[in-house]
């Protein structure tokens, strides 16, 4: 206990008075931090709901972002929805390619491209066995919708896909806005994603309807953007894409089950009047151009189109 102090001058030490000094204890952290960090770093509504801790405490801190906090537990902000809406077919189209898948389909593709209108939420699907097919497919597809509708599209957005990237200059000599989305951001092409999933959900239900073994997916995949195409929705106020499309509803009346048995008339029995008047199929799908139905016969593993069957 000190009882006095005083300094040397020269050879004498003079006393002086001691002043009185108070020392006040401070927290390193605030009291509301201390809790928030005992607590495993909850947000400071949670904080605050603390017994120990008023209301006003958290009040200054409210604001304040914790360097813990957003090291471990930060998220993506969410992704609003769209409020971009076009008033034409093809002035807005969306892209995106699917595979490879580990099961080749009977044609040989592993890969299968769909490409959404905006205005109608028509889709059309290509079977691709190769990435490579992808420049050949589209710049088919800018025909069709040139020669079919007299329309131009006027914007395409896809992902950053390698096979969509390298088309740069072949959209910029046409005159077409290429869009693409983010790195690791799917949502901004969130259109065709979901189209993927609508596809994916249709082909599976019609492949356990058929019963048909995993080779017939290609076949799925067709048939389900074809009948998409065909089913109102919801989001066209009850109209289907294909009215949307062409200014008229769609005929329904040549549909037929996907995977049922059928005979189609044999037209190869080359005057053998014993022979067998049908050949035992199963329907697989409407081919595209032909006033038909696209058929699987069960004793030659071989696809033909016939407009003769009972289903």
């Amino acid at each position: 206990m000190m009882i006095g102090a005083g300094e040397r001058k020269g050879g004498l030490y003079y006393f002086r008075g001691i002043r009185m000094v108070k020392a006040y204890k401070t927290d390193g952290v605030n009291e509301v931090e201390l809790w928030h960090r005992r607590l495993g770093h909850p947000s400071y509504k949670i904080t605050q709901s603390i017994p120990y801790i008023g209301k006003n405490k958290c009040e200054e801190l409210s604001n304040k972002s914790c360097d813990i906090c957003l090291r471990g537990k930060q998220s993506r902000d969410k992704f609003c929805v769209s409020e971009h809406k076009v008033s034409d077919i093809f002035e807005l189209v969306h892209c995106d390619l699917w595979g490879p898948y580990r099961n080749p389909s009977l044609c040989g593709a592993f890969y299968f491209m769909s490409i959404v209108d905006d205005y109608s939420r028509c889709v059309w699907i290509y079977l691709l066995a190769d990435k490579k097919e992808v420049p050949r497919m589209l710049t088919n597809f800018f025909a069709l919708v040139k020669n079919q509708f007299d329309k131009h599209v006027k914007m395409f957005r896809s992902d950053n896909g390698t096979e969509f990237v390298g088309m740069k200059n072949y959209f910029f000599e046409q005159g077409i806005i290429f869009q693409t989305s983010c790195v690791g951001t799917p949502q901004q092409n969130g259109r065709v994603e979901r189209k993927h999933r609508h596809i994916l959900n249709v082909a599976r239900a019609l492949r356990f309807q058929g019963n048909l073994p995993i080779d017939f997916w290609g076949e799925c995949v067709l048939i389900a953007g074809y009948l998409i195409n065909r089913t109102p929705s919801v989001v066209l106020n009850g109209k289907t894409p294909y009215e949307m499309l062409h200014g008229q509803p769609p005929p329904l009346k040549h549909l037929r089950t996907f995977g049922c048995l059928c005979y189609a008339h044999n037209q190869g029995r080359k005057g053998d009047k014993f022979a067998s008047k049908s050949r035992k199929c199963i329907f697989v799908g409407y081919p595209y151009g032909r006033k038909g139905w696209k058929l699987f016969d069960l004793d030659k593993n071989e696809y033909f189109v016939s407009r003769y069957g009972i289903c």
